[in-house]
């Protein structure tokens, strides 16, 4: 049975299974084996009763404890899974498929720190074990660290893993850095070393993507789906610019896929993120909600989340910074830097502003660099919560500053202003204008409807942006966000620049020169050019940025008014002429 397994014959291995169960009932090793066979035939229900059985005989065996969490964790039973594979280390501290799944557990449950901690200790003990090294990067890119995720990548290659799937991880991470040429060479090489590998297409069609060259990015998306028809990521991120027709055989594809019952659940909640862009493009509003649904519902699966984890979080941050009085503190030893933050709620028009601001000779867009919220809120961290700011020294606070400013330039070489629109960054307001008193901070808003429906409508890197998939967690977030806003104008009153998308919109002209004006800059024609400024652009605005402003997306929600019903009533009075709508 064991030969059958290792061989790739798991029906074979299963009924040799099944016979010594019955032999022999109470053999523990015998119910280990027959879960085995049945997780790898994908027959999840029946392996988890094989396992549950053999843990009634010995519950303290190791193997059969990760087994059932590996399992849990695979179908979104994550807090069940999480603890049976804390249960198995126990007994077994170093196995690094136990330690490998329990990371992939921690991470979707928001546990990053944990997850990556148990990822590394999963490399430590085998460095040989490929996904470890894997796993780890990955969820280093989704932390916003792709330098972190690029070593590993490059520990692994080390280790005698020079294969082409490391390699293409590695341009993803190259590419993550803005080192766009040297990604691209690394995909070219690893696609000729592996022609098979659709994993290498379809990154290579998201660095295309970002850099306006989308004509080659389909060929590349073409050419992952023909390898892998069944993928449903594949469609997803080519439609992010590719646009269907009603007789497209590209959309009858996608529709019998996903009404084909034996479409895993990771590849129909892809799929779905897809066909609901597709049914906005041909105009077949009424069908949107009959994909985008689901799509979200087996997102919040895999991705739990407690929305009350944000009103914690959002009271932490405010009682932190409370006995605060920026106007009285100055830090001595600050940087002189003067980054541009363009932050605000996701899909609210941060990447149009910061195109614009970027399009100007003296600025080097940066896109979402994901740095400095992080640093902010690591300074902020003590041993039972966050240390309130007026407790934290200026040597700490000036030590911060200085962090930012070597991470920037060493990002971004030669540059003399550098703009980050990576959206926490209003959280922590107060530290960065103590920080780098010479930032600009820029806030952009737009009417909730469209900026929540917008979020529900797109599927974000896994793990991040739990709350995006449910209405009324939704409406409840941007609630609190508003919440923020308001905290840090009584704080820092005249230090926030805040634009309307609207407004932008209404009057490009007039609203960009302002907006040009507030950070410190001449005006330059160049930025009402934006659409034909030749930089990397890696969010999901990637193909918007390429176009002259435009107001199709305006309203997008009255549409879909009955199907939002529910983020409409949370939203409540945040719906209002004072947010946007």
């Amino acid at each position: 049975m064991l030969a059958a397994l290792r061989a790739g014959r798991p029906g074979e291995a299963e009924r040799r299974a099944e016979v010594l169960t019955r032999a022999h009932p109470d053999s523990a090793v015998a119910f280990a084996l027959l879960a085995a066979a049945q997780t790898d035939l994908g027959k999840t229900a029946a392996a988890r009763t094989s396992f549950e059985a053999g843990l009634a005989l010995a519950p303290d065996y190791p193997e059969l404890r990760s087994g059932l969490g590996r399992l849990l964790v695979r179908t979104g039973e994550l807090a069940a899974g999480v603890r049976h594979l804390e249960a198995a280390l126990a007994r077994a501290p170093k196995n690094p498929l136990t330690l490998a799944a329990l990371g992939e557990g921690l991470a979707r449950l928001g546990r990053k720190t944990e997850a990556e901690a148990a990822l590394r200790r999963a490399v430590a003990a085998e460095p040989r074990y490929l996904d470890g090294h894997l796993a780890l990067a990955h969820l280093l890119m989704e932390t916003g660290d792709p330098a972190a995720a690029e070593t590993v990548l490059e520990a692994a290659i080390d280790a005698g893993h020079d294969r082409a799937i490391v390699r293409v991880r590695l341009a993803e991470a190259q590419a993550k850095q803005g080192r766009t040429e040297t990604a691209r060479g690394s995909f070219d090489a690893a696609i000729a070393a592996e022609p098979g590998l659709a994993l290498g297409y379809s990154l290579r069609g998201m660095l295309l993507q970002s850099l306006g060259e989308f004509a080659a990015a389909e060929a590349d998306f073409r050419q992952a789906i023909a390898l892998e028809p069944r993928n449903g990521e594949h469609y997803r991120t080519m439609l992010a610019t590719y646009k269907v027709t009603p007789e497209d055989p590209l959309l009858a594809q996608m529709e019998a896929l996903f009404a084909d019952p034996a479409l895993g659940d990771e590849s129909r909640m892809h799929l779905g993120f897809a066909l609901s862009a597709a049914m906005e493009q041909i105009k077949a509003h009424d069908r949107v909600f009959t994909y985008l649904r689901p799509a979200n519902d087996l997102m919040r699966a895999r991705h739990p989340y407690d929305i009350a984890e944000r009103r914690a979080e959002i009271d932490a941050v405010m009682a932190a910074f409370e006995g605060t009085d920026f106007s009285e503190r100055k830090i001595e030893g600050v940087a002189e830097y003067a980054p541009i933050f363009v932050t605000g709620m996701p899909r609210s028009g941060t990447t149009l502003v910061e195109q614009i601001v970027a399009s100007h000779s003296r600025v080097t867009g940066g896109g979402e660099i994901v740095y400095v919220a992080a640093e902010a809120m690591k300074l902020l961290q003590g041993a039972d919560g966050l240390r309130p700011l007026d407790r934290i020294g200026d040597a700490e606070i000036a030590a911060l500053g200085h962090r930012i400013e070597a991470e920037f330039r060493s990002r971004f070489p030669g540059s003399d202003l550098v703009s980050d629109k990576s959206i926490q960054t209003y959280m922590v307001a107060g530290l960065v204008r103590l920080a780098l008193p010479r930032a600009r901070i820029v806030v952009v808003h737009r009417d909730p409807r469209d900026i929540c429906l917008s979020i529900y409508k797109n599927m974000f890197a896994e793990g991040t942006h739990r709350y995006a998939t449910n209405l009324r967690d939704l409406g409840l977030y941007y609630r609190m966000f508003l919440e923020m806003i308001a905290f840090w104008r009584r704080k820092l009153p005249g230090d926030l620049y805040e634009i309307r998308y609207e407004d932008l919109i209404a009057d490009p002209e007039t609203q960009a020169r302002a907006l040009v004006a507030a950070c410190g800059l001449d005006w330059q024609d160049n930025c009402l050019n934006f659409h034909k400024t030749e930089r990397r652009v890696a969010t999901l605005s990637l193909a918007q940025v390429r176009q002259p402003i435009y107001a199709t997306s305006m309203k997008a929600w009255q549409r879909h008014a009955d199907e939002l019903a529910e983020l409409t009533e949370a939203l409540g009075d945040a719906i209002g002429d004072d947010n946007g709508a």
